[in-house]
């Protein structure tokens, strides 16, 4: 039987250009592979420009102290210890994970006007030994990239203002409940102080340190006194043995010699003693003269004791009756001594009873005082301890405002934001090695599994 020659269409030789391609399955399978990776090549190279902006960001690697001096109430010290000084944690690995956080994130995709989504993670490398933080971010441009950036690093630096403001807040509230309390106890103590003050004498810790001190200024000036009256009345005992006299008959001498009458007795006694020894030793005792100057010079003499008893008494008459002082002024002036020693020695004995009383009076006073010093002083070391306790703690809260960075230490910019001057990727020539990389694997692998056979039976004969 015969079959008529027939033109094939061109659908048929298609089919049979594929059915002859087929019989070749690794020829299909080189060629799909070569196609593939093509493809990827074509679609990395054809995708948008990426632009990569980075910065770096360092913390500083020491901490920080003060040391306030409160007069008279305690001290306060603020310290802030370095950020790497404890081993349980390293803030670098901290502050990475705020960056690659969601909130941060979200914050600084507001500040460009992106989603969260076309924002992006951030690459974060951590230097060793160092603490150092190296941040890049990828964009569509260089500006862009910029941009976000520096909004990464602001809505980081915001993040930790947050923070360490609420930790402030949080710590604030905190204190204050606990100087409500020492404010309560400081109120109190004064209080007490006040009530003590009302119903006691005392009033202050000077008062009884004056009232000591007044006591002891008395006992050192009756002991002062007491040497001084000592001195005097040995100076008038020996001054008075001297004379023959005492005071009072020195002073009664003086009364007698500013008499009128007595100074005249006194001077008829004189003239009558001179005219009598005058006419004795002329005419001798039996004379009518001499016995006549005999009874005038009685007759003086009567007169004048007579009148030192009316003024003076019987003592100072028998002494001073024919003594004229004014015929001895030594003698006057050692009478007057006499008298200024004896009326100093009155007076200073006077004034050493007026001390003694004045000290007994001061240690009754002293007494009293000395129990209520001794709870003046208890009250007082209360309300002390109390304001250095409320003084110290709101000293340490307003300390502790100012240190912020204890927790979260402070961040600095090391670098700034890079404006990226060429594309990150696409890259060409790493497109163009990773295809032929690509097609030398497809083609080493179809190589292979052809000639299987002949591979096998080689190994087999070395074997």
């Amino acid at each position: 039987m015969k079959y008529p020659i027939m033109i094939p269409t061109r659908y048929q030789r298609f089919r049979a250009l594929v059915y002859r391609v087929v019989k070749w399955p690794y020829l299909v399978l080189c060629v799909c592979g070569y196609l593939f990776i093509a493809l990827i090549v074509m679609l990395y190279l054809n995708k948008a420009p990426v632009y990569q902006s980075e910065l770096e960001l360092v913390l500083p690697g020491t901490g920080a102290s003060s040391s306030v001096a409160l007069d008279n109430v305690g001290q306060v010290v603020s310290q802030t210890s370095a950020p790497f000084s404890a081993g349980g944690f390293n803030p670098r690995v901290n502050y990475k994970e705020m960056l690659l956080s969601r909130g941060v994130l979200n914050l600084a995709s507001d500040k460009t006007s992106l989603s969260a989504i076309k924002f992006g993670q951030p690459k974060i490398a951590l230097t060793e030994q160092t603490s150092i933080l190296a941040v890049s971010i990828k964009g569509s441009s260089a500006k862009q990239a910029q941009a976000k950036a520096w909004a990464l690093y602001n809505s980081l630096q915001d993040e930790l203002n947050r923070l360490r403001a609420d930790e402030v807040l949080h710590r604030d509230a905190s204190i204050q409940r606990v100087l409500a309390d020492y404010r309560v106890r400081l109120n109190e103590a004064r209080a007490n102080i006040l009530q003590f003050q009302e119903r006691s004498s005392l009033v202050s810790q000077d008062q009884f340190s004056l009232l000591v001190s007044s006591l002891q200024t008395v006992k050192e000036k009756q002991l002062y006194l007491q040497a001084e009256a000592s001195n005097l009345t040995d100076y008038t005992f020996g001054l008075g043995k001297n004379l023959g006299i005492s005071a009072d008959l020195a002073g009664k001498a003086f009364i007698l010699q500013s008499d009128v009458e007595f100074r005249g007795f006194l001077k008829e006694l004189d003239i009558s003693t001179s005219q009598l020894s005058e006419y004795q030793s002329r005419w001798g005792d039996g004379h009518p003269k001499v016995i006549a100057e005999q009874q005038r010079y009685k007759a003086a003499r009567a007169s004048l004791l007579s009148r030192s008893n009316t003024i003076a008494g019987p003592h100072a008459a028998s002494v001073f009756s024919s003594l004229d002082l004014e015929m001895n002024p030594k003698r006057a002036q050692m009478f007057a001594d006499l008298i200024e020693a004896s009326a100093k020695e009155k007076g200073i004995t006077a004034q050493i009873e007026d001390l003694h009383r004045s000290e007994l009076h001061l240690k009754d006073q002293l007494k009293i005082f000395a129990r209520e010093s001794a709870v003046l002083d208890r009250l007082q070391r209360e309300f002390d301890l109390a304001e250095a306790v409320f003084t110290s703690a709101a000293a340490r809260l307003e300390a502790g405002k100012a240190d912020v960075f204890a927790s979260y230490p402070v961040l600095q910019l090391l670098t700034q934001p890079s404006l990226p001057t060429e594309i990150h990727s696409p890259i060409p020539q790493l497109g163009l090695v990773a295809g032929l990389v690509g097609f030398l694997f497809i083609t080493s692998g179809v190589t292979v599994l052809c000639n299987r056979r002949r591979i096998i039976n080689v190994l087999l004969k070395r074997s």
